[in-house]
């Protein structure tokens, strides 16, 4: 006699209906999360003026393009050397592409091309450090290296102001047994006390960007490391933004105050001066292959295409020749003019020792009428509110180019006067100090 086994139907209330959709279902749930609703209030009731998850048409020049309908001068681009069109790098992409293709298809941990080596000793006799290891961006490197190298009972100390992605990434740390420590100012003197926490017998790393993200800031990363290496302690530095523009050859932050990388870990940017993909980590050989074994997102992700490895190398010829002191004499010099002009405007100005250059505003509303202000009068620049900064420092995050033109700063500055007028008259000055 055969038994069948009936499925067990769900048991509805008559008065509950059919049930929900899954992504429905999903979709309600994560609205009800504080954070996201939040975020939803934040787009609800900034529409039109908060110019987040906008979108770029038309090219027209070299930082002319069309955004959301208008002409404007893009303030807002991280290739900082202009190198995104620079024939240079077209033309070794093209060639990559011809000889390569489009992708490697596999995991480094099973395969890498040629130029995976060539781009990485390129790396390291440009930063004059042993070796590099490539990621595919900075925020996957910092997701890998962080939980790599703070371990069980180990102390990770934080900067606050350092970028989101070391933030998560210590979470992953700190899952895997670290002790995570936030510092909100990362000076010699709140540092030192931090470290007093560590036992005699762990680890000690102390994570920090070399220039901040958000204000352009360089923190004393010659001050910290000593600090750091009395006690023992590693320096990681996320110098994503100096990469290519700060310091001796463009080696960054932690290189022109320290004089040399050997005895820190630097991760640098490949996507932002050097206008191609991924990232990198300065190493010593043994460590970069225990970095290979200890990184999910080396094992587990998919590698640069070979045609931005070309591109890298193409830029480290760059960076080793007198064309680099052109480039950066003029960035340096446009960033000079815009510093100048707006601190005589009585602008409060943040940063301005690299390509960000950011201008104190106040309150959320008032930044976010600050940025809409300039946009339509042909200017995009970046309008940074809490939670990126605090809930009363919104700033507009300026971003200059070495390809932007005197005319284009001086444009920016007389929409910044005429913001400052607005704003005053409306009884919502931006801050002064």
């Amino acid at each position: 006699m055969e038994h069948h086994t009936q499925r067990r139907q769900p048991q509805l209330s008559p008065s509950s209906g059919p049930p929900q959709r899954p992504l429905a279902a999903l979709t309600e749930r994560l609205r009800s999360k504080q954070q996201t609703r939040l975020a939803l209030m934040f787009l609800d009731r900034f529409d039109g003026i908060h110019l987040k998850d906008i979108t770029t048409s038309q090219w027209l020049g070299p930082r002319d393009v069309v955004i959301e309908g208008h002409r404007v001068a893009n303030f807002g681009n991280d290739s900082f050397l202009g190198l995104d069109r620079h024939p240079l790098l077209v033309r070794a992409i093209t060639d990559a592409l011809a000889s390569w293709g489009t992708h490697n298809g596999a995991s480094r941990a099973f395969t890498s091309v040629a130029l995976y080596d060539e781009a990485e000793e390129r790396l390291a006799r440009w930063l004059d450090v042993e070796s590099t290891l490539i990621y595919p961006s900075v925020t996957m490197a910092n997701a890998a290296l962080l939980p790599a190298i703070a371990d069980d009972g180990d102390l990770l100390i934080l900067d606050r102001q350092s970028h989101d992605s070391m933030h998560q990434a210590a979470k992953l740390a700190a899952a895997n047994g670290a002790q995570v420590e936030i510092l909100h100012s990362c000076d010699p003197a709140s540092l030192e006390k931090a470290i007093g926490q560590k036992s005699s017998t762990a680890g000690l790393v102390v994570a920090i960007d070399g220039m901040y993200s958000m204000t352009g800031i360089i923190p004393p990363l010659g001050e910290i490391q000593e600090l750091v290496a009395a006690h023992g302690g590693v320096l990681y530095v996320d110098d994503a933004h100096g990469t290519g523009v700060v310091g001796p050859n463009g080696r960054g932050a932690a290189f022109e105050q320290l004089g040399e990388l050997g005895d820190i870990l630097m991760v640098g940017s490949l996507s932002k001066a050097f206008s191609c993909l991924g990232a990198f980590v300065s190493c010593a050989p043994e460590l970069k292959r225990i970095l290979k074994v200890r990184s999910n997102s080396f094992v587990f992700s998919g590698p640069v295409p070979p045609p931005y490895l070309a591109a890298i190398c193409a830029v480290c010829d760059l960076l080793e020749s007198n064309a680099l002191d052109e480039l950066r004499d003029r960035l340096h010099a446009l960033i000079r003019r815009l510093v100048d002009g707006a601190e005589q405007q009585g602008l409060t100005v943040l940063g301005g020792k690299g390509p960000i250059v950011s201008i104190l505003i106040g309150d959320i509303e008032r930044t976010l009428q600050a940025g809409r202000f300039l946009f339509d009068r042909g200017f995009y620049v970046q309008s940074a509110t809490f939670p990126a900064v605090s809930i009363t420092g919104g700033l507009l995050r300026i971003l200059v180019n070495a390809n932007h033109t005197e005319a284009q700063i001086d444009g920016l500055l007389g929409a910044l006067a005429e913001m400052k007028t607005w704003m005053e008259s409306q009884g919502r000055p931006v801050v002064s100090d």
